[in-house]
């Protein structure tokens, strides 16, 4: 993942691990099932997905600009050095609120879930670009690692920086596009799916969780 040799072949993995994160996969399942109990069809559904890839594109291609456009990579970098010292007590933090997160049931109630709930119905598919573009940017913990602290410095140092973000941002709209065709063949059962799979959610979050925590450990005693 560290690799630039290969940065679209990375941005390629890192946009599909992302997607395919549990917390955004519940996110897609839900904005996907509210959106066919609205009546719309699969093509609503690819431009959800395409939606969250216009905001992972722009917000990369901003981040540069704000950094400084690759004038400020040496500076980036000696910054990430310097946080590697953090890094095993940022994971740990990380670890224990997904293990919160896995013993806490929030659960959405009505149209208003998401706050999207009139946006959808109004507007057509402009509603399912602008619910994927703001719900791209529900970073959960784990992903926010891979986007800002992975793809955005390979993004920064690559000779082509700025097609990583559009092959990051493409790559993962494809699992949720899958999803969208998947649900739009099983409308009648896919309030039942966004169920099951927010406990699968819950479950996932307690394992990535544990695993945090002793990433975590395994990096204090390599430091010692």
């Amino acid at each position: 993942m560290q690799s630039t040799d290969f940065p679209l072949l990375t941005a390629f993995v890192l946009g599909i691990i992302v997607a395919v994160n549990p917390c955004q996969l519940a996110i897609s399942i839900s904005a996907l099932s509210y959106e066919y109990k609205n009546n719309k069809t699969l093509k609503d559904g690819i431009i959800y997905a395409l939606g969250r890839s216009v905001t992972y594109i722009v917000l990369g291609w901003v981040t540069m600009c704000l950094i400084g456009g690759g004038k400020n990579v040496s500076g980036l970098q000696n910054a990430l050095a310097k946080a590697e010292f953090f890094l095993p007590y940022i994971i740990a933090a990380i670890g224990i609120y997904l293990i919160f997160r896995a013993f806490h049931h929030h659960h959405h109630h009505g149209d208003d879930c998401h706050n999207s709930g009139r946006l959808i119905k109004r507007n057509g598919p402009l509603g399912s670009l602008l619910l994927g573009m703001t719900l791209a940017m529900a970073f959960c913990p784990e992903s926010a690692i891979f986007y800002f602290g992975i793809m955005i410095p390979l993004s920064m140092t690559s000779s082509i920086g700025i097609a990583v973000p559009v092959v990051f941002g493409l790559a993962s709209s494809i699992p949720v596009a899958v999803m969208a065709w998947i649900m739009s063949k099983t409308y009648d059962k896919a309030k039942n799916i966004a169920h099951r799979f927010e406990h699968f959610q819950q479950w996932m979050n307690g394992v990535t969780g544990v695993l945090f925590i002793a990433i975590a450990i395994l990096l204090l005693f390599a430091d010692n």
